[in-house]
Parts: structure tokens; sequence; C-alpha cells
């Protein structure tokens, strides 16, 4: 497999996808593990559904690889430690550095929207695995957002 080559810019916004091995469903049966396998860096907007998540984070001094590949890692050895299974994640993932405001906003309305978009719930505010409530809470979003039509995001997001 040939070698990708990530930008490594520190300090700055990453939008990541990562899916399951197989696009296997087992990511909801233990978000405790989710959230455990996050010791050095917490996301600050994030999703998680069924079979893959989306997060943004910051890297801050530390390369956006490093930070997935010890998230993966963590995740994987408490899964297999407690189920005894094989692999859990693909091998890589879909990384975008957040450029500007409207980037930042862009990917923020797409992690919240995900699974409506993909046909879990028809109001994003009922998925519970997911920052929404908390971007709410602070004014960012209106009650009604995303339930009167159809959102649409133009572009690449990694699934």
């Amino acid at each position: 497999m040939r070698t990708l080559r990530r930008y490594d810019v520190k300090h700055s916004y990453y939008f990541i996808t990562i899916c399951t091995w197989g696009r296997e469903e087992l990511l909801l049966s233990e978000p405790e593990m989710f959230w455990a396998s996050w010791i050095d860096f917490k996301p600050f907007a994030w999703i998680i559904l069924p079979d893959h998540f989306h997060i943004m984070i910051e890297n801050q001094d530390v390369s956006i690889s490093d930070i997935v590949h010890r998230f993966k890692i963590r995740y994987s050895r408490a899964f297999r430690d407690k189920y005894k299974s094989g692999r859990v994640w693909q091998n890589r993932f879909w990384d975008h550095i957040i450029r500007n405001d409207d980037d930042f906003n862009r990917h923020l309305d797409y992690i919240h929207y995900n699974p409506v978009k993909h046909e879990y719930i028809d109001d994003p505010f009922k998925w519970k695995f997911s920052s929404l409530s908390e971007y709410y809470k602070e004014g960012y979003y209106t009650r009604d957002w995303g339930n009167n039509e159809a959102l649409e995001f133009k572009g690449e997001f990694g699934e």
C-alpha cells in the first residue's frame, strides 16, 4: 500500500471521518468506550453513527495521524478485550483542514445533520450521540434547524 502523505499544520482545526472495518455497525453499542479512547484530545464537535463517526478537533502540537492512531489503538484494544473480535477500523481515515469560518460552519452543520442524511432520524436534535445539543445551548443553532427542509452539502466528507 502506498504511503499517504497528509498535510500537518500545527494548531489547526481538522474535520475527520473514521469508518469501522467492513462498515460493521458496532459504535453505538459502546459509546463509553469511544470517549475513554480520547485521552489526550477531546473533539469539540462530533457525531457517532453505527459504522462511522465525524469529529472536528484541533491538533495542537501533535500530527493528526498520531492523534487518530492513538485513538484507534486505544479503542481497538478495549473493544477486543471485551468482545474478543478481530479488526475494528478501516486502515485509513478522511481528513480535511478547516480553512476559514465558512468552512468551519459547513463542516459543523454536516456533522450535526449526518443522522438525518443517513435516514436514522428526521430531527437532528433527537440523535443523542452528537454535540448538537451543546451547540444549541450556546445559541449556535435554533431548535428548528435541520427540520424544515432537507439540507444539502457540496463537497467531500469522507463517507
